[in-house]
């Protein structure tokens, strides 16, 4: 129980990994507890029990491993990471000042030599190597900040995760509504099997219900996507380079 109290209070495990998994169970949750809570409360002493033996931690498990797997597919689909991506001398993200200022600080205080536009082309391979262990090393002398950068790596984090759960949650947000309409009576088991009018008053649980299974259903199919990932990747990106010049020459 420490163990998992301790992971929900990092704020990357919490904001990155657990609230994608709770936004994939929400749609359930809500209907669920609306209409049997109230008459069962033991479902509800359950349903914290659950939460309280693992299932938070379960689920935040489970977004991180399929927003690694997801990584690794668009890794390689851009061919390679953003910040991997941002220092090649080929790409346009950054503008030309600043990569040579970037790499001049990542020479001069990381002890890593960049290499130069014709090196990066005779060898891309062993370009890239020297970026990601650039990129690896400047990371390891970042991760006490708990500022902009944290909260970028937690945006990153968090739409990786989102778009590894979208699936899951489109078929969570589809199995609401369906019984958002049964329980308020606009699909029924005996005719008339459709009766749009019930939707006038549905009741307050068939109303939270459909009112969180559409809000959700519109947000994964209409905003979470490789782009929004690749575009959150390169902010990152940005925000790391731009810690270099706090530290100190050879660290």
């Amino acid at each position: 129980m420490a163990t998992i109290l301790e992971q929900i209070k990092d704020p990357y495990e919490r904001k990155a990994r657990v609230v994608p998994g709770l936004l994939v169970a929400l749609p359930v949750l809500v209907p669920l507890l609306c209409v049997y809570g109230a008459q069962h409360p033991v479902l509800t002493g359950v349903v914290g029990l659950l939460g309280g033996c693992g299932a938070i931690y379960a689920l935040a498990s489970v977004a991180r491993g399929r927003g690694k797997k997801l990584e690794e597919t668009l890794v390689a689909k851009w061919g390679g990471m953003p910040t991997t991506i941002a220092l090649r001398h080929r790409d346009k993200f950054l503008d030309t000042v600043s990569k040579e200022r970037y790499h001049e600080a990542i020479a001069t205080k990381l002890g890593i030599a960049m290499p130069t536009a014709k090196e990066e082309i005779a060898n891309p391979d062993k370009a890239d190597d020297m970026y990601v262990a650039a990129t690896r090393r400047l990371r390891e002398l970042t991760r006490s900040n708990k500022q902009l950068l944290l909260k970028e790596n937690i945006a990153y984090g968090f739409h990786r995760n989102m778009l590894a759960m979208k699936p899951v949650g489109i078929v969570s947000c589809l199995l609401s509504l369906l019984y958002g309409l049964l329980i308020a009576k606009v699909l029924q088991v005996e005719p008339p099997y459709f009766d749009p009018l019930h939707l006038a008053n549905p009741g307050l649980a068939a109303t939270l219900t459909l009112i969180i299974s559409l809000a959700l259903l519109a947000a994964w199919l209409l905003y979470f996507d490789q782009d929004a990932v690749r575009r959150m990747g390169f902010v990152y990106a940005e925000r790391l380079f731009e810690c270099l010049p706090s530290l100190s020459s050879r660290t």
